[in-house]
């Protein structure tokens, strides 16, 4: 049952990032944002560290790799994804975020956290194509904003990119420290690097025209994900295999779809219902996949 609802939180957090972060983009500049909503998620996990009295001391041989993780996951990461989603749309977003489970499957297997298996390849694979499927049309009809959309989606590729190494990267810190110690300093290590690009782009914050769905999001982007959402799945690579773990939430995109034609009034292709079938077998057979390596040993770390 925990699996099942961390799984559910997940999911639910990154089907409205995408969502979350255009209503935001267009109200706060890209640039402090990423600084305004990783920063308040690293004080609030620094508090959470002070009240459980964690000690945040580590190995020298270790903050080689802080660094390059708190790199990764917020000034790169960061800049690349809110400026990217800015220029491109939320669709867009959801379907180069799919790419993740095999991003971060092949940084595993380069990080030997995981071993190659052809028929795991498979099932990503399938929810790859029924994603690409979902959003097929959005993709190809670029229209007359099509070079503004094209390097939006570059960028969010890039944050992709980061966003899937930084999760294979930080496996063996959060098995030696735990999720919370992991996740703290990284955010602490990426915050302060990004200070001198937040006080550079100050000039542009005016939160005057924020109005209430701003708000909301900027809510939904700190508190549901940069704080609550990113520390939950470093927790849960813990007892789930990180490429199956990204696989399972890789059924966001679908409910992005639904509620970017709700909300942002998307249009829907005839794709979806071909694309959404074919995602849901590539899910399921994740799952099946899973629960024939059940015996294999869990990495277990203290929280």
């Amino acid at each position: 049952m925990k699996k099942i609802l961390l799984v559910a939180f997940l999911t639910f957090a990154a089907a409205f990032t995408p969502i979350a972060a255009k209503y935001t983009v267009a109200q706060i500049s890209p640039l402090s944002l990423a600084f305004l909503r990783f920063g308040m998620a690293t004080v609030l996990l620094l508090l959470v560290c002070a009240h459980k009295k964690v000690n945040l001391r580590i190995e020298k041989e270790d903050f080689t790799k802080f660094l390059f993780t708190g790199f990764l996951v917020i000034p790169f990461n960061q800049i690349v994804f809110l400026v990217g989603i800015k220029l491109s749309a939320a669709s867009h977003s959801g379907v180069l975020y799919s790419c993740t489970p095999m991003i971060v499957y092949v940084c595993s297997i380069f990080l030997k956290h995981e071993k190659f298996q052809l028929k795991k390849i498979f099932t990503i694979s399938l929810t790859i194509i029924g994603i690409f499927l979902i959003f097929y049309e959005n993709i190809v009809n670029v229209n007359k904003d099509g070079n503004e959309i094209l390097i939006g989606d570059i960028l969010l590729f890039f944050a992709v990119l980061s966003f899937g190494m930084y999760l294979a990267f930080s496996k063996n810190l959060i098995v030696k420290y735990g999720s919370l110690k992991a996740q703290t300093l990284s955010f602490s290590i990426g915050s302060i690097m990004y200070i001198p690009i937040f006080l550079y782009d100050i000039q542009n914050v005016n939160f005057s025209g924020v109005n209430f769905y701003g708000w909301l999001g900027y809510i939904h982007l700190t508190f549901i994900v940069a704080f609550a959402s990113y520390f939950l799945y470093s927790y849960t690579t813990k007892f789930i295999h990180t490429s199956t773990l990204t696989t399972l939430t890789n059924m966001a995109p679908v409910f992005t779809l639904i509620f970017s034609w709700i909300l942002l009034k998307e249009s829907l292709s005839y794709f979806f219902i071909i694309g959404a079938v074919i995602t849901f077998i590539g899910v399921f057979l994740t799952q099946l996949m899973s629960r024939a390596r059940k015996n294999e040993p869990v990495e277990v770390t203290n929280l």
